[in-house]
């Protein structure tokens, strides 16, 4: 059977969900520490979880409505290939901005190295970037089957 592209679409938002939830669950939990580092790493933890979790719910829904729209010939296939392409794009960018969430989590890290709290706010942005690299990256590469290039 043919996968869809909004089905794949879907399911390939689910990491970023799961992601996103467990995030915002266990720095939840991290700003119940008393300890400046910790509390931070777990601020930054909740509001990108969070951020995340929108963004997938928000994108899933999206996928879910061009999927019936798709059996139902209210949209083509054509408009399924732009529609991959334009994900691809917007994930490659992303990537363009998880590198400078890198880049200014160490930098962040660095700056502050004497300020526990400071430190754990950039480790923390440091980790999120990272994952979102991680993730934008390998996504965009998995979205290429179906778009128009070659």
């Amino acid at each position: 059977m043919h996968e869809n592209f909004y089905v794949f679409q879907r399911r390939g938002l689910g990491p970023l969900l799961r992601w996103g939830i467990g995030s915002s669950l266990a720095g939840a939990l991290l700003l119940l520490v008393p300890r400046p580092f910790v509390r931070q790493f777990g601020a930054q933890a909740v509001a990108w979880g969070v951020i995340d979790v929108l963004l997938a719910i928000a994108g899933r829904r999206q996928a879910l409505l061009r999927a019936e729209a798709l059996a139902t010939h209210a949209r083509d296939e054509a408009e399924a290939r732009r529609d991959a392409d334009n994900l691809r794009r917007i994930l490659l960018f992303n990537a363009g901005l998880d590198l400078l969430y890198i880049a200014a989590g160490i930098w962040t890290a660095r700056r502050y190295a004497d300020n526990s709290g400071r430190r754990g706010l950039g480790v923390g942005v440091l980790v999120q970037g990272a994952f979102l690299l991680i993730y934008d990256l390998l996504f965009a590469r998995a979205v290429e089957r179906f778009t128009t290039q070659p």
